[in-house]
């Protein structure tokens, strides 16, 4: 019964998953097109991001959750693990992102000057390097210990290795923003595709263990 429970949360979670960074990337894909490169992005852009990170929160713990309870056993330890990364990675990432959908969205357009440090994408900005620190290094390291708990199928060894590039990726952000070079923008393949990639194929993973299950 747990898990049977743990796989349809895993399912409804993953294609959530699916949906929210399939639509961010569309906004992006036509942001990109009409506007270019802009740095920072428009209010528009910042505020789908936002959005779209804050639902990411509880939606990454559920997937977390769900993955620690269909693998019993050893592997238990690892799943335990990523959910405790995982959860480091829900508080700096929350924070962050309810800053900016209430304290920040209430003082638009002129920002006080002592808030901008909390800009989500300002310059010297706290809150992107919270950012950093939940997406590149909490997320890495759950990633990373999940990534083992799928060796058996073909399908389960196609999602440990786009855990092992997300994490690979995604940490790339923290070297980036820590010598301040151009590296960090390779975590936003994990962020983007490498993510996308895996909330369709996690999807697939769960609703076969739910069939088993049933």
């Amino acid at each position: 019964m747990r898990k049977k429970l743990a796989s349809q949360i895993g399912f409804w979670a993953s294609a959530f998953g699916a949906i929210l960074v399939g639509a961010y990337l569309i906004v992006l894909v036509v942001h990109l097109l009409s506007e270019g490169f802009a740095n920072p992005t428009s209010p528009f852009v910042q505020l789908a991001a936002g959005i779209v990170t804050f639902l990411e929160v509880p939606r990454a713990i559920l997937l977390f959750t769900a993955i620690r309870y269909v693998n019993e056993g050893d592997s238990e330890v690892l799943g335990s693990l990523g959910i405790s990364f995982i959860l480091l990675f829900a508080a700096t990432v929350g924070i962050n992102r309810f800053v900016q959908l209430t304290v920040i969205q209430q003082s638009l357009p002129d920002v006080p000057a002592d808030l901008v440090r909390f800009l989500p994408y300002g310059p010297g900005s706290v809150m992107f390097a919270l950012e950093i620190l939940g997406w590149g290094f909490f997320s890495s390291l759950a990633a990373a210990c999940v990534a083992p708990l799928f060796s058996s199928s073909r399908l389960d060894k196609t999602i440990r290795w786009l855990f092992i590039l997300y994490a690979i990726f995604s940490f790339m952000s923290v070297i980036g923003f820590a010598t301040n070079t151009p590296i960090s923008a390779g975590a936003f393949v994990a962020w983007g595709p490498i993510l996308l990639a895996l909330c369709i194929l996690l999807t697939a993973y769960f609703r076969d263990i739910n069939k088993q299950e049933t």
